[in-house]
């Protein structure tokens, strides 16, 4: 299996999870029946100055999952989209969450519809702020 991990920096299997999925400065790939791992530079290939684009970065792989410590809704549906399953981390350790993914212990992350939250109005969502009595 091919699992992507987005990463501080190119440290291979030691390397250490990064904070936040589209921000990510490499992603590392860790094939686990070759035990071959890889790095790629978060960005277009084509336009390497034009910051980060996970998109572009990821779009000629093929992965059995990402595993991410925390991503945005819209980043979620476009690699869903892409035919990628977003997983959650347990921890930063890329050879811990490398041995839950393999077991299916790792949840997979949902669209929370997090863009909903802080608005002052129940709408058809439901969602509201709760800040104050309406």
């Amino acid at each position: 299996m091919k699992i992507c991990f987005p990463v501080i920096a190119d440290d291979g299997a030691e390397s250490i999870l990064y904070g936040h999925f589209a921000s990510a400065p490499f992603f590392a790939i860790i094939d686990t029946e070759t035990g071959l791992n890889c790095a790629i530079a978060n960005c277009d290939q084509n336009n390497p100055f034009a910051g980060c684009n996970p998109f572009s970065a990821l779009s000629r792989q093929q992965l059995d999952g990402i595993v991410v410590g925390s991503i945005g809704d819209d980043s979620v549906r476009v690699m869903n989209m892409c035919g990628f399953k977003v997983f959650q981390a347990s921890s930063q350790s890329l050879a811990d969450n490398v041995a839950l993914f393999e077991s299916s212990s790792l949840p997979e992350v949902e669209v929370l519809q997090s863009h909903l939250e802080g608005r002052c109005n129940e709408g058809e969502s439901g969602h509201a702020c709760n800040h104050h009595s309406h």
